[in-house]
Parts: C-alpha cells; sequence; structure tokens
C-alpha cells in the first residue's frame, strides 16, 4: 500500500490542471515531478480528502438505463472514475484521450468509468458520446459518488478492481494524453506487482 501512495503522489505532481468550476488551486514548479506519473496531491484537491480505509460499492445506471452496480468490476485490475459534464469543455476535449487510453489498455484490466449527473442534458451528452466514439461506460450519478465531488469537473479517482481507493486526494481537471497514460500504466503496473 506505501509503494501504491508513493506512486499516486508522483502522478498528481505530474499533471497540469484544467477544470470548469471555481478556480483550482496552482500547482508550483517545486511541486512537478516531471519524470513521474501524476497522482493527486492535498495541493491540487480543494481540500477533498478520500477514505482510502473503506471499499467504494456502488449501484447505478449506465446512459443506456441498464443496472451497473461495483459488481460489475470484479474483474478489472484498475477502475478509473472520470467525473464529468457535458456543458464542461475541458471534460469533453480530454473524452477521446481517454477513450484512446482505455483501448490500449482496457485488455490489461483498466476500466473508465465516465460518470455524469446533468439529467436535462441527455442529448447533448449522446450526441458527446458519439462525436468522441466513446465505447468505455457511462454512468448516471448517484449519492455513492458524492464522496467525490470537489465541485469542478472532471474530476477523476483511481481505485482498484475491489473498489479500494488508490490515493487520499482527487486529481481535478482535464489532463494531457501523455499525462494520463503515464498515470494509467504506472497505476497497472503497480496493482499487478501488489
Amino acid at each position: 500500500m506505501k509503494k501504491i501512495m508513493i506512486v499516486m503522489i508522483c502522478i498528481v505532481l505530474a499533471l497540469t490542471i484544467t477544470a470548469c468550476g471555481n478556480e483550482p488551486a496552482e500547482i508550483s514548479d517545486n511541486d512537478v515531478a516531471t519524470d513521474s506519473p501524476a497522482v493527486p496531491s492535498e495541493d491540487t484537491s480543494e481540500g477533498v480528502e478520500l477514505d482510502t480505509d473503506k471499499v467504494f460499492t456502488f449501484s447505478t445506471e449506465d446512459f443506456e438505463g441498464n443496472a451497473f452496480t461495483s459488481d460489475d468490476l470484479k474483474d478489472a485490475k484498475l477502475v478509473m472514475i472520470n467525473i464529468w459534464e457535458p456543458w464542461c469543455g475541458p471534460c469533453v476535449g480530454e473524452m477521446p484521450d481517454l477513450e484512446k487510453i482505455y483501448e490500449e489498455f482496457k485488455d490489461q484490466g483498466l476500466v473508465i468509468l465516465g460518470v455524469f449527473a446533468e439529467t436535462g442534458m441527455d442529448e447533448d451528452a449522446a450526441q458527446i458520446l458519439e462525436e468522441c466514439g466513446i465505447t468505455y461506460p457511462i454512468l448516471r450519478s448517484t449519492s455513492e459518488f458524492d464522496g467525490f465531488q470537489t465541485g469542478y469537473v472532471p474530476t477523476t479517482v483511481f481505485l482498484t478492481g475491489e473498489g479500494k481507493l488508490m490515493s487520499e486526494y482527487p486529481v481535478i481537471g482535464a489532463q494531457s494524453f501523455d499525462a494520463w497514460h503515464s498515470a494509467v500504466k504506472g497505476l497497472l503496473e503497480v496493482v499487478e506487482n501488489d
């Protein structure tokens, strides 16, 4: 677990912040480890601390209205929950990159879950999903996801397939393809070696 925490801290420090909402905290040059994948840190999470001792479980519906629960992730090694909204430009902007990462790593146990709450924008969301060619599951937000709310979107958290959070802090903001790719690759290596 200590190894996971070290990798996660390195991951957030390497990410830059782009989010919709209030201004996120700035990352100073002293906080950036450019040779490591990015992980959440307290400086970039606006004080939102996650309970890493708790196993995250949920029950919701996917975009088509089918039941989807944490039990559906039993074969996953790494779960990336990306909380987004259809009105958020940075959220939509990173979705094609997330799709590429999902396609590359899904056979190695990665599952990306796109979670959104804006119920009045289903037509917009459907158009975005089609235009971006999204094949990873898109879920409706429920109260179980409230613990990940930061006041900004996108917000992303990483869990093991068993639902154990891999960091005390969420990643706030859209990230580059290279940053997400590095983070996912590094975290898959960590869960493979545990």
